[in-house]
């Protein structure tokens, strides 16, 4: 039995087909890296377009008050972009676009609704100054003066009203005592401004009694990302960076799944066919083996070759990640929030149990060609059957999520998932596990023994 899966591996590897798959899919896992390290690194132009709120002005009747006030909110917007444009830090975008915008719209506001000069004077003093310090990458002082009010507005009110102004007050200290800028490339900076702009709509959601369908859907949204967002603050990891190589190890399934699934059913497809297409069957039969141990070695191959094959890629993709994008985030933990609790992993174990969880996919895909190829004598048949079984199950699975159909039941491809345990939720389609084992057993009982009866009685005298 060894020896014929060393007969078995050996063939394999020296198949042409796997060297060419294996250097598509090492120029693809650059490619992949390359658009993680650069292509999520955008920036999101404004939608303000300066010449067209110029153009509206022109065209407004500042005697009508509504177009005045049209007016204002233009003027507005013009200085506040053409500011962010001379100021073009992160730090001072931020702070132009939170602390110096009210400034300016009270200044164009004395001007032309007011008409008070020394009100407008006022105000484009405290925009210059507030621009000094801008220029002077104080941002600092804006803090201060944000504890400030907030404190006040602490001592100042009660009820949920004071619960949300002291949740503020405490991540500002947090800002002040761990020194973070408004800076839009610091992670901690990213969390805190999440928090801070939706502490509201959360404190008010938890204390309302009489919530809809959507409102509720809109809590748990933010139960899920405030607790992330804590975590981040809490430990200082930087666990929502999408542009590392963690991140492309935590979606290693969805870029790469196609290879593994070329992988397996290539090598599950040929692995008997082309011993009838070669001739050679008719040579391994005269060897001293039975029929059932000379497929049982072939199996076990196919069998081995599913981890193996994922082992080989992700490694390979950890080299060639860790080349590109640097191997330091593979201490940074993958966070998980499910049923209102935080669940971590190290990168490692996250990509073990994921490949765990789809280990039953392949393996069913696998025998599934492995049968199609000892049946048919034809690779292409065994290949082409394999995907369409796979495409057919997705669309199945799909259209389970929508129509609960009792003969869709039956498709195995709502059952070889188990993603599901990895990150704690419930199975999509409403299975047990008991069931989902047990129909992906059968499934596989019934390929193999297709399989191994066909074979045994298959006359092989005339190929």
């Amino acid at each position: 039995m060894i020896r014929l899966m060393k007969n078995e591996l050996k063939k394999l590897l020296k198949k042409k087909s796997f060297y060419i798959v294996t250097f598509i899919f090492i120029l693809f896992c650059i490619l992949t890296n390359i658009i993680y390290k650069t292509g999520l690194d955008y920036v999101i132009d404004s939608d303000v377009d300066i010449s067209e709120l110029e153009a509206e002005n022109k065209d407004l009747d500042l005697t009508n008050d509504e177009n005045l006030l049209v007016y204002v909110e233009n003027l507005t917007m013009i200085e506040r972009e053409r500011l962010k444009n001379e100021y073009s830090s992160n730090i001072a975008s931020y702070l132009i676009d939170n602390y110096l915008t009210t400034t300016i719209y009270n200044m164009y506001e004395a001007e032309y609704i007011l008409e008070d000069s020394e009100l407008y004077q006022m105000y484009y003093n405290e925009l210059q100054n507030d621009l000094e310090l801008v220029e002077d990458n104080n941002w600092e002082y804006f803090l201060n003066e944000r504890i400030s009010y907030l404190e006040e507005r602490c001592n100042t009110t009660t009820g949920v009203e004071n619960t949300r102004y002291n949740r503020l007050l405490e991540l500002a200290q947090y800002r002040r005592d761990n020194h973070i800028p408004y800076d839009t490339d610091n992670y901690l900076h990213n969390s805190l401004a999440f928090i801070e702009e939706n502490t509201f709509e959360y404190i008010n959601l938890l204390n309302d009694d009489a919530k809809t369908k959507e409102e509720e859907e809109r809590l748990d949204y933010l139960e899920e990302q405030m607790s992330i967002h804590e975590y981040v603050l809490e430990h200082q990891e930087d666990i929502l960076n999408e542009s590392d190589l963690r991140s492309v190890l935590i979606n290693f399934s969805q870029e790469f799944g196609i290879f593994i699934l070329i992988y397996v059913i290539m090598m599950a497809g040929s692995i008997v066919s082309e011993e009838y297409s070669r001739g050679t069957i008719k040579y391994l039969l005269t060897k001293p083996f039975r029929r059932s141990t000379i497929l049982t070695s072939k199996l076990l191959v196919v069998l081995l070759l599913i981890p193996s094959i994922m082992i080989f890629m992700s490694l390979m993709e950890i080299l060639i990640g860790g080349i590109i994008l640097g191997f330091s985030s593979l201490s940074i933990p993958v966070v998980l929030f499910s049923d209102g609790a935080i669940t971590t992993y190290s990168v490692i174990g996250y990509l073990v149990s994921e490949f765990l969880s789809i280990i039953p996919m392949y393996l069913v895909i696998g025998l599934l060609a492995f049968m199609i190829s000892t049946l048919t004598a034809s690779t292409s048949a065994a290949i082409t059957v394999s995907f369409l079984f796979y495409l057919l199950g997705n669309v199945i699975s799909n259209l389970a999520l929508v129509y609960n159909l009792p003969i869709f039941r039956t498709c195995v491809s709502l059952y070889w998932n188990f993603s599901y345990l990895v990150t704690n939720s419930t199975q999509p389609y409403g299975a047990s596990l008991t069931t989902s084992i047990i129909v992906i057993l059968i499934y596989i009982v019934i390929m193999l023994f297709v399989s191994y009866l066909f074979f045994s009685k298959k006359d092989v005298k005339n190929i």
